[in-house]
């Protein structure tokens, strides 16, 4: 059901907006701040409170089938952590609403507003798996993220001729650099509650592999871009009509590409047995292109070729032009096509280096 994964993406939206929003009521810099439109900042707000009911729609679906919908809906709402943990993510985002609407009480907001976050990593994959600490793991992962990327998102929509980059990225490449290195732990950990890693490359037949593997390939272009934006703070410095808009936009993309892959794996079933998933829901379409005869006894091995080296090399080219046409002041445009063309190098370079 593709509604549910889009369902999903939407709420890492809705939420990362208002992370950004929330962010900038802190601001002490008035030449740094944003004034984001009162009626977008309602509008995602509302709409947390509706899309992040994929999971209660997927189960629904599931039951009401052999058992009619209103009985189903009935269940799942008060029965299934599923149903529990919406209802406190729709009563969250109701006072959120309020306060926004109103203006008032920030620090309590911002307090709300986590409450949604952590009680929508206590429905993930990470709280069935590992539990509370699993469920703390993913929050501070999807904190991190949406954090980060409501950030940008503001900046790149909201930014205005009297902003001062210089006072801004000074706050945000600190506050940046924190976010990654949360993003990167959490991330790590929400990943052992998921699957063994030893099983990496097996678990690259499922739809769930496949997306984490996507995740950890753009991931690392998104860490030059965020290098490259730290830098750009010291350019401001040295001259303050400089706008790195577009670059921070390219950065932005990049992070929209991860949360597409997150929402589609959120909503995929783990690793934790893959020959029994593989036999109920088959393989990853991309997988099953390039493997046509993989079964559930498959297992992966690793074996350079000539085509795997010639791709990792070029990998590491393109990568290295993003930073290259960083210094001769390029468009960013052209980074972020480099961000696209070493990300799918290296996506061919391990997939061509793999036999099962």
């Amino acid at each position: 059901m593709i509604l549910v994964p889009l369902l999903e993406l939407l709420s890492y939206i809705a939420f990362s907006f208002l992370a950004g929003h929330l962010v900038f009521r802190f601001v002490r810099k008035e030449e740094a701040a944003i004034r984001t439109p009162r009626s977008d900042v309602l509008a995602a707000a509302a709409s947390a409170a509706l899309v992040t009911s994929g999971p209660v729609i997927n189960l629904v679906s599931i039951i009401g089938a052999q058992n009619g919908y209103g009985q189903a809906l009935s269940q799942v709402l008060f029965q299934f952590t599923a149903g529990r943990v919406w209802i406190g993510i729709f009563f969250l985002a109701i006072c959120v609403w309020l306060l926004l609407y109103f203006n008032k009480f920030p620090f309590l907001t911002l307090l709300l507003f986590l409450g949604m976050l952590f009680l929508s990593a206590y429905g993930s994959h990470s709280a069935v798996e590992g539990g509370l600490i699993g469920a703390f793991a993913h929050f501070v992962h999807l904190g991190a993220a949406v954090f980060w990327v409501g950030v940008l998102i503001q900046v790149c929509f909201y930014t205005s001729e009297q902003f001062s980059w210089e006072s801004f990225l000074k706050w945000f490449t600190p506050f940046a650099i924190l976010l990654v290195m949360l993003v990167i732990v959490s991330g790590i950990i929400v990943m052992l509650f998921a699957m063994d890693i030893r099983n990496y490359g097996n678990a690259l037949m499922l739809t769930y592999g496949q997306m984490l593997f996507v995740k950890h390939i753009v991931f690392v272009p998104v860490l030059v871009f965020a290098v490259i934006n730290g830098i750009l703070a010291r350019k401001a410095h040295r001259d303050p009509a400089f706008r790195p808009l577009n670059w921070i936009r390219a950065e932005a993309i990049l992070l929209a590409i991860i949360f597409i892959c997150t929402a589609i794996l959120g909503t995929s079933a783990t690793p934790a047995d893959i020959p029994a998933t593989l036999s109920n829901e088959g393989s990853a379409l991309i997988f099953g292109s390039i493997f046509s005869s993989v079964t559930a006894e498959s297992v992966a091995t690793w074996h350079w070729g000539v085509l795997g080296v010639v791709c990792f090399i070029g990998f590491g080219l393109f990568l290295a032009s993003i930073v290259y046409l960083f210094k001769k002041r390029a468009a960013a445009s052209f980074a972020l096509a480099s961000a696209f063309v070493a990300s799918a190098l290296l996506y061919t370079a391990i997939m061509t280096s793999l036999q099962f």
